[in-house]
């Protein structure tokens, strides 16, 4: 089994790597606590890689017990830790329009990206601990200068709750968290004494975060269900996990807690691939494919379909009272429509989140569309008695079907994302695993070089195959082949760059190889390279440091190093001789759009004022929506519309900028 060293990266830090530590891709979740956790896990909402809320029918819902809004701010009846959470609301300062407030708070440091929880009752307030702020002060680079500065514990504790009534309880409140090292918890108590911890958010990665409008649902530990008098107690625990040294940081926003008895039925999907990763990981002996387990793959080309179809898969938990039945559906939007769903599967009640034995996989048939691009909608349903009682929330996915190109990026440069691969104390190889399911002659590399580069810089394509039987610490790869040198243009700051081998090389069936960029060190030239947020697991995505120049990694400085990074490299396998040498018709995008997914309604952020014409098409090409911008936020909305993927075109004088967004 492959093993490359995890980079952990403070949000401001992003261009160097924090520290390494080698993590088998066995070890699915870590959890990290100072007491014993309770083996009722919490079954939290997010979209894409992470877990989703469920939608019950009126039969299966049941009415609260106990509830809290914080309508009227933080009961004066709980217990506030030092390092407090607080209130906002109305009439509070900062009010409840405003969340974290810390100096990397946002994501990728974006001002617009510190939102408040989106609850139903935001309006009357929620409440925050914001580890982020308390320790920095929201200045940049000030830390520990804050009024509680890390490591700092937030726990807010309720008062006694009646819970003798009943023997199965389930607590839902909505749930905004981001963390760096900090973590989530409930705590239980029973007469003032605790009794159990059960994590919250378990899934979400260094510098993550869930969704502004995410479902947590938490499972009372049966230690506790059935006495009358419990607390509980929200725990945001930035003391005993380190990250770099860093302990705490960032938020944790919560509102609208109920607890009520627990539903018969609740469907939940998370960790949904393309790629056939589930099957390929459970059948996994070491042997054969070189250790290939069906990654997600963004674009791919046609020759890999023939061998290896579209496979949609996801893991479905489910967190209700009794057992059910359950399937994974999907549909298509854009160049085509498909549609299907995989046979029923029996889901235990309560299957954990933290153990992969319990662990429900269940996949569709196989699917290989037309070339062109697709919108993948994934669900699950559950059903007793043949009647449909919940249905999961949607994950969707962007793929699109080449003629030659095979990619895993997302296609959307971020300057704040970008990765130095050459300069002054910089010489970097940035690759990303590529799996073949059919021979072909890999021509050339395309890569996305962002403006942050200097002209007449040079780099060169590099390509490994991995191989089981190379120790670790040198990256379980063997060096296959490189380009000639070739030097960044003009014309290739903020493009997708052509760069081609002197003659192709064949990869074969079966194997899979290591395959990006490489930098060179240089006093004054500098090469930057687009990422993206996307990952499917630990070590898809890898950083060889060739001199060992990291200065954030003392103990290796001068020892060659391999790392591996949760963002995405924008690096491509090109099988097209003739497409070599030529610079894709793709600018880096200067504009931002977000939420995405959303329910139709989206903000658009210019980098700068200026005249845009904008055009918005359906997956048909038809227009929905058109208009002239030039400020720097523009909001629209689709919410009449259906949902599907939609296409996003800002044009000025010199470009035209494109962006896909979709509409749940």
């Amino acid at each position: 089994m492959l093993k490359f060293s995890y980079i952990y990266t403070l949000n401001n830090f992003n261009k160097q790597p924090m520290k390494k530590f080698y993590v088998s891709i066995c070890a699915l979740t870590i959890s990290v606590s100072a007491i014993a956790q309770s083996s009722l896990d919490a079954f939290t909402v997010s979209k894409g890689k992470k877990s989703d809320k469920a939608f019950l029918t009126n039969a299966e819902k049941s009415a609260p017990f106990w509830s809290e809004d914080f309508a009227n701010g933080i009961p004066a009846t709980w217990t506030n830790s030092t390092a407090p959470w607080v209130y906002r609301g109305t009439q509070t300062s900062p009010n409840n329009t405003v969340g974290g407030q810390g100096a990397y708070s946002g994501i990728n440091n974006s001002p617009a990206s510190n939102s408040p929880i989106a609850s139903t009752t935001a309006s009357n307030g929620f409440i925050i601990f914001d580890s982020d702020f308390y320790d920095n002060n929201g200045v940049a680079g000030a830390f520990g200068t804050g009024i509680y500065p890390t490591p700092h514990n937030g726990d807010l504790r309720t008062d006694m709750i009646d819970m003798s009534a009943y023997n199965d309880v389930m607590l839902t409140f909505n749930s905004y968290y981001r963390t760096f090292a900090g973590q989530a918890f409930v705590d239980f108590y029973v007469a003032g004494i605790f009794v159990e911890r059960v994590q919250v958010h378990a899934n979400i990665a260094v510098n993550d975060a869930t969704f502004i409008d995410e479902i947590a649902l938490v499972r009372v530990p049966f230690s506790v269900v059935g006495s009358s008098d419990v607390q509980m107690s929200f725990v945001f625990e930035g003391t005993t996990n380190s990250n770099n040294g860093f302990t705490g940081y960032y938020f944790w926003q919560i509102d609208d807690l109920t607890l009520s008895e627990t539903p018969s039925n609740i469907i939940e999907i998370e960790d949904v691939v393309v790629g056939g990763f589930w099957m390929d990981y459970a059948n996994y002996s070491g042997l054969g494919f070189n250790g290939i387990v069906g990654l997600d793959y963004t674009v791919t080309p046609t020759s890999q379909l023939v061998n290896h179809p579209y496979v949609i898969e996801g893991i479905l938990r489910n967190s209700g009272a009794t057992d059910q039945e359950s399937i994974l559906r999907y549909e298509t939007y854009g160049s085509g429509t498909y549609s299907g769903a995989s046979a029923s599967t029996s889901v235990l009640a309560f299957s954990p989140t933290n153990t992969v034995d319990s662990v429900i996989v269940t996949t569709v048939p196989p699917l290989s569309p037309a070339i062109g691009s697709y919108g993948v909608a994934i669900w699950g349903e559950s059903d007793s008695s043949g009647v449909i009682t919940t249905v999961s929330d949607t994950t969707y996915k962007m793929i699109e079907i080449s003629e030659y190109i095979y990619a895993k990026d997302l296609g959307e440069a971020n300057s704040n994302n970008s990765w130095i691969i050459g300069g002054p104390g910089d010489q970097w190889h940035f690759t990303t695993r590529f799996e073949m399911y059919a021979d072909d002659a890999l021509s050339g590399l395309r890569v996305y070089i962002t403006n942050e580069s200097v002209i007449g810089s040079e780099v060169k394509a590099i390509l490994y195959e991995l191989d089981t039987n190379v120790a670790a610490a040198s990256g379980g790869v063997v060096l296959l082949d490189e380009s000639d040198n070739y030097t960044i243009t003009s014309s290739d700051l903020g493009s997708w760059v052509d760069i081609p081998f002197v003659s192709p090389i064949n990869l074969f069936n079966g194997y899979a190889y290591e395959f990006g960029i490489a930098g060179f060190q240089h006093p004054t030239d500098s090469v930057f390279v687009g990422t993206t947020d996307n990952s499917l697991y630990n070590g898809e995505h890898s950083v060889f440091d060739e001199f060992g120049l990291n200065p954030n990694d003392p103990a290796d400085i001068g020892t060659p190093t391999w790392y591996y990074l949760t963002r995405a490299p924008m690096v491509r396998m090109n099988f097209d001789p003739g497409n070599l040498n030529t610079v894709a018709d793709v600018k880096q995008s200067i504009f931002n759009v977000y939420p995405n997914p959303s329910n139709g309604e989206f903000t658009i952020e210019l980098d700068a004022n200026e005249k845009h014409d904008i055009t918005v098409n359906n997956a048909l090409g038809q227009t929905v929506y058109s208009s002239t911008i030039n400020d720097i936020i523009t909001t629209i909305n689709l919410s009449s519309y259906s949902k599907g993927v939609y296409t996003v075109e800002l044009k000025n004088n010199s470009f035209t900028y494109v962006e896909q967004v979709i509409v749940e």
